[in-house]
Parts: structure tokens; sequence; C-alpha cells
């Protein structure tokens, strides 16, 4: 699965912060402002696969667990490693995902999130136990699935139609 060609991708990101007034828009049909009314740079999501992740130190990251958000404690010379919900499906559940989200601090944040993933080619249609998975309904895959992952979080990267 990770052992030849992996389909990795590591970004640097910097959100700026948004006014209260335009706070209020859908980014990729999320609402930018939560039901406490907490402004929003990155909506609620879980990721695909394994990240690492450098905050340089910003604040905003949050966990969800046990039904409450968490702020995430923030350390120089550390990264954050978090699962997702592909890696979830293709070990039945042994490895659980991070539900997360990112808060409009009001300032300019910067993060440099990589993200390790399995070979283009990999089959993600069965998990290692040989159950359907239901990722693979759509894509058996991983590259052809990811392109559209990546597309709806990212329009400005990848379109369907790039690489396959």
């Amino acid at each position: 699965m990770f052992t030849k060609a992996e389909f990795s991708t590591l970004l640097i990101k910097k959100y700026h912060p948004r006014l209260g007034s335009n706070n209020k828009v859908y980014h990729h049909k999320c609402e930018m402002i939560t039901e406490e009314g907490i402004d929003l740079a990155v909506p609620d999501h879980q990721d695909t696969t394994v990240t690492l992740l450098s905050t340089y130190c910003n604040s905003g990251l949050q966990a969800y667990y046990r039904g409450r958000w968490y702020d995430v404690p923030t350390r120089m010379d550390s990264m954050l490693l978090m699962t997702g919900s592909l890696l979830g499906e293709i070990t039945d559940f042994k490895i659980g995902s991070l539900r997360h989200r990112v808060k409009d601090i009001k300032t300019e944040r910067h993060s440099m999130p990589f993200f390790f993933n399995p070979s283009f080619n990999t089959n993600i249609s069965r998990s290692i136990s040989g159950a359907a998975t239901a990722t693979g309904h759509e894509f058996d895959r991983f590259g052809p699935w990811q392109v559209v992952q990546l597309h709806r979080e990212e329009p400005g990267l990848l379109a369907p139609g790039d690489l396959f």
C-alpha cells in the first residue's frame, strides 16, 4: 500500500483573518460559523489517510472527542500526527480518524500539512480483512478517488480529468 510510488501531498498554507461580515460564506458547502458562533478558517472534517502537521506554534486547531471540541495545544519544534477516514476503512476501523476544524484566530496563520498517502494504484475497495469499503463502491483505486477529494477541497489543485 505505501511501499511504492506513494501519492503524497505537501501543502504550505497561509490563512488570512476574515471580517465577521464575510464569514457567513460557505467553503465547499460548509458554513464557516459554528453553532456556538465561532468563526472558522477550515470547517469540521476528517482527513483521508495519514497527516503530519506543523502549525508553527499557531493556535486554532480543534479536535472533536466524545462530543466536545478541544483546543489542540501548540508546541514549537513539534509535529502532529492525525489519521483519516480512509485509513479507518482499510484497517476495519482498528485505526480511528480524527475529526477536526480550525478556528479563525483573527490574525495571519500558517500551517504545513503533509498527507502521506498510498500509491496511486492501491486498491481501496477492500479492507485488510477483505470486507468491502464504502469508498470502494465509487472508486477501486486510491489515485482517482484522491484526485476527486483534492478537487473538492482545493479546486485549484487538480481536476478529475487531469491524471486519468
